[in-house]
């Protein structure tokens, strides 16, 4: 099948060489084959007869059509025309010899009609015109026929074929019901694939149609097609919307350039060009059409997304401020001092140190004023290190309250004595705040940052463990290993310290209240740990700890409700009941849930208000006075007894004793201590003790240690007393042994709570 095929160019998918339709090729092969093989068969019928009657003009005839039959064959595909005439021609040929051969003249005009097939055969291989031509010729045939015009005499021969009827009706009728029909058919097939090959490059254009008004005539984009001259020879509606473009443009062999001067750097690549058109921008791609000499330019409208970047250029410009900026006082941030130090020491290398600074008493100015004034006063020392331009560099806000800044320095030395001594002076001078001077005492923390340490997060961090080590008495404080190791200590503590508070692990032990001749009238509860890791820890450590790990308010919370469990358990034991002091901090007593959680545990265990003393520090009650006086109030109208814890401790405000409704004034063990040795402390005494009385406020001596003590208290006439002299800090088992065997008394010169156990 694929031999017929290439032999017969059936396929109409490829035009030749000479422009020659396959159809028509193929057309005329068929014929020209049909014409061989009926050659063939006339001469293999009439070989016998030929041979027996030695017929020399038939054979050569015969022979003479196979030949030209052949030669015709080959010469179809390259010359098709010189092809297709001779088988026309043959085709005359052969009527011509039907009638000079052919003794019945019948028949011979039957040869002649022969002719008739030509304007079929030429209109299909050669055209119209050719057709025309044999249509026109074929009227000497019909002149023959319709006159009986003989043209036998013009050859003068006695030959004649056997059976000439045979082969020409035979002929005639192969050639109208086979060859014929078979051109047709091709030609006829031939159509069908020009139809469908014309359907189809319709429906190409117009596919191709819808392309353009998609891609250029209703794009969404405006465009512009120039020539090779750049003159504009279309614009889609949206370019002549956007740019006021109108068909004189394009009559008057307007150059591109005259409207968009831009453009004359713009060369046919991919990449966008941004160009202003106006009040307007446009990204500009030019895309060529080298074939047809001529590039488009495509304008995409981006004013909006411009405005949109610009817009999201400044929000990233601003989101990146607020990165670098703390959010209440609008200073650089950690971050950025972070950034910062790593920047310096990649560009300069050279070693310096990283100070961080806190006032000594901010907690207590963020509790005393709201978070404005704070900040009013943070910002301020900020702008005196900014001022001072010999000393600080990049100083920043990292923390609540704290200030960062880098420092050069030839040695530690240097940095303590005379650099942050002379800042420490700057930023310890008098603030402005609410119509009066505020003072701060600010502390210093610093760590290296050299090649060993190139991380400013851990320089920061170590800076932030040497200033936890600073305090009033020494306000520089650098880091170091050893400070470090007591700083994991203590985070260390905090943790157990954390877990014991979970599992309530936290015991109470009561030291008794006394008068002079030892009569308990009350007593104070103070907290105990004995960790199964650490052993006993000292009160003094795990108390501090804890107020530094935010851990306070839990331990209070523990021990009042241990406090209010135990006089619960001693009432119902029979044990004369005596007011149980407990330590309240400035932390607990400024939550605004201290008063609900407080009646709350004395109502679980059934405890009356007037059982419980609340010892307050002074920090408690200047830390926000109006709140303060306001709780104090409440307190006592409940019935709770209120006194101060460590009065003479620091600046003691004298005034505040008769602003505050205080029940009891505790003096501070370091009062008593001296008084048996110096004159002016036992005056100081004896006058706050005298201001008591007046005020109608109790006096409790606390820490004394000897009898001596006892009796020059005793003779200023003060009722209550708490120390070692008396007794020390006792488990609610010992106190209730005691109390079952001496009573509430505990006079150490009759019996020692030692004895009193045995």
């Amino acid at each position: 099948m694929s031999f017929l095929s290439r032999y017969f160019v059936l396929s109409d998918h490829h035009t030749p060489q000479a422009q020659v339709p396959n159809w028509r090729v193929s057309t005329l092969r068929i014929i020209i084959t049909s014409g061989i093989l009926l050659c063939l068969m006339v001469f293999a019928h009439a070989s016998s007869t030929i041979v027996e009657f030695n017929l020399a003009y038939p054979s050569l005839i015969i022979i003479g059509f196979l030949a030209t039959m052949f030669l015709l064959l080959l010469t179809s595909y390259k010359f098709y025309t010189f092809s297709a005439h001779g088988l026309l021609l043959s085709i005359i040929a052969g009527s011509a010899l039907m009638n000079l051969f052919v003794s019945n003249l019948e028949l011979a005009q039957v040869g002649s009609m022969y002719m008739y097939a030509c304007p079929i055969l030429a209109l299909m291989l050669l055209g119209f015109r050719t057709a025309l031509f044999y249509s026109l010729l074929n009227i000497v045939p019909f002149y023959i026929i319709i006159n009986d015009i003989n043209l036998l005499n013009l050859i003068n021969t006695t030959e004649r074929l056997p059976n000439d009827d045979l082969y020409v009706t035979g002929l005639i009728f192969l050639l109208f019901n086979i060859c014929i029909p078979l051109a047709l058919a091709r030609t006829i097939i031939a159509a069908k694939h020009l139809n469908k090959a014309v359907l189809s490059s319709n429906n190409y254009l117009k596919d191709k149609n819808a392309l353009y008004r998609t891609f250029f005539a209703e794009s969404n984009k405006a465009k512009i097609i120039i020539n090779n001259k750049s003159i504009i020879t279309d614009f889609n509606q949206l370019a002549a919307s956007t740019f006021k473009f109108t068909d004189k443009i394009k009559e008057s062999n307007a150059k591109i350039h005259r409207f968009f001067p831009e453009l004359d750097q713009v060369k046919c690549k991919k990449s966008k060009h941004l160009i202003k058109y106006k009040n307007a921008s446009f990204y500009v791609t030019c895309e060529s059409l080298p074939d047809l000499n001529y590039e488009v330019y495509e304008f995409t409208d981006c004013t909006e997304e411009l405005a949109i970047r610009k817009t999201l250029l400044s929000m990233e410009q601003e989101n990146k401020r607020l990165r670098y900026s703390d959010n209440y006082t609008n200073l650089p941030n950690r971050d950025w001092f972070e950034l910062q130090c790593e920047r310096v020491m990649a560009k300069y290398n050279k070693d310096f140190y990283v100070v961080l600074t806190h006032s000594a008493n901010n907690e207590y100015f963020n509790l005393k004023f709201n978070k404005k004034d704070a900040n009013f006063l943070l910002t301020s020392a900020y702008k005196r290190l900014k001022s001072n331009t010999e000393g600080p560099l990049l100083c920043a806000h990292i923390g609540p309250g704290r200030l960062a800044f880098i420092i050069r320095a030839q040695s530690v030395k240097e940095l303590k004595t005379k650099l942050l001594t002379e800042i420490k002076q700057t930023l310890d001078e008098d603030y402005p705040l609410l119509d009066s001077k505020c003072h701060q005492s600010f502390l210093f923390g610093f760590a290296k940052y050299d090649d060993n340490v190139k991380n400013s997060s851990k320089v920061i961090s170590n800076a932030s463990t040497a200033l936890k080590q600073a305090n009033i008495n020494t306000p520089f404080s650098g880091y170091s290993e050893t400070f470090s190791k007591e700083f994991l200590e203590k985070y260390e503590i905090s943790m157990l310290l954390d877990e014991a508070l979970q599992n309530a692990e936290i015991d109470v032990a009561y030291q008794p209240k006394v008068t002079a001749s030892g009569e308990c009238i009350g007593l104070e509860a103070l907290a105990r740990w004995d960790s199964p890791i650490l052993g006993t820890v000292h009160p003094t450590s795990f108390v501090a700890i804890a107020e530094e790990y935010k851990l306070i308010s839990r331990l209070t919370d523990l021990v009042i409700q241990k406090v209010c469990s135990q006089i619960s358990y001693w009432t119902q034991a029979g044990i004369t009941s005596v007011p149980v002091a407990i330590n309240i901090s400035l932390i607990d007593f400024n939550q605004a849930d201290f008063l609900p959680k407080l009646v709350k545990y004395l109502a679980d265990y059934n405890v009356k208000p007037h059982q419980i003393e609340l010892e307050l520090t002074e920090t408690s009650l200047d830390a926000n006075p109006a709140h303060s006086l306001k709780l104090m109030r409440i307190l006592q109208s409940w019935g709770f007894i209120i006194s101060v814890d460590d009065f003479g401790v620091g600046y003691s405000n004298i005034a505040r004793l008769a602003d505050y409704p205080i029940n009891k004034l505790k003096l501070d063990r370091s009062l008593i201590k001296q008084i048996t040795k110096s004159s002016r402390q036992k005056s100081l005494v004896k006058a706050i003790h005298v201001m008591c009385e007046e005020l109608d406020i109790k006096c409790v001596a606390e820490g004394e240690e000897t009898l001596e003590q006892v009796t020059i208290m005793d003779k200023m006439g003060c009722k209550e007393y708490q120390g070692f002299y008396f007794a020390k800090a006792m488990s609610p088992t010992d106190f209730s042994k005691h109390v079952k065997k001496f009573g509430l008394t505990f006079n150490n010169k009759k019996q020692t709570v030692k004895e009193s156990l045995n």
